[in-house]
């Protein structure tokens, strides 16, 4: 009686652990405008491509423009990791369908949604033409800057 007793409190313990593990998911749907008709946005994305998507912002980097959006978030200091799921169509335009927050940072998502939407990047290649394809970022904060990781 006393083992089982120990095996359900051990069960409770990792029950709840792995609870607090949980990572939100938010789905943001603003990439509803790059859908063809009878087709959602992601109908023709290509997932292997020649060459991923690139930013194409040359008076600042892809790590400043964050460091810049997240600079009045005291949190970033905590540290964590955001991820950022974004969909590039094939002039460039990119527009954020999914965040993946595990930090003590909490933007504002739809102002980083509206800024993201708003940016540009080189889209991605293949066969040396540009395709619909995504990017995943994961932005990094380290207690005193953001840094960004690409998933190529």
């Amino acid at each position: 009686m006393t083992l089982r007793l120990l095996h359900l409190l051990f069960l409770c313990l990792c029950t709840g652990f792995l609870e607090g593990q949980v990572v939100d998911d938010l789905r943001l749907d603003s990439c509803v405008h790059m859908a063809s008709p009878g087709q959602t946005a992601f109908a023709d994305v290509h997932v292997r491509v020649q060459e991923p998507a690139r930013w194409n912002n040359t008076r600042t980097s892809l790590e400043r423009f964050f460091d810049q959006f997240f600079s009045t978030y005291t949190q970033k200091k905590a540290g964590g990791r955001i991820t950022l799921s974004l969909l590039v169509d094939t002039q460039g335009q990119a527009c954020l369908y999914r965040v993946q927050p595990n930090s003590n940072v909490r933007p504002d998502y739809l102002e980083l949604k509206r800024l993201l939407d708003a940016t540009s990047w080189q889209p991605a290649l293949l066969n040396g033409q540009p395709v619909k394809s995504t990017k995943v970022l994961y932005i990094l904060f380290d207690g005193k800057r953001v840094n960004v990781q690409e998933l190529e």
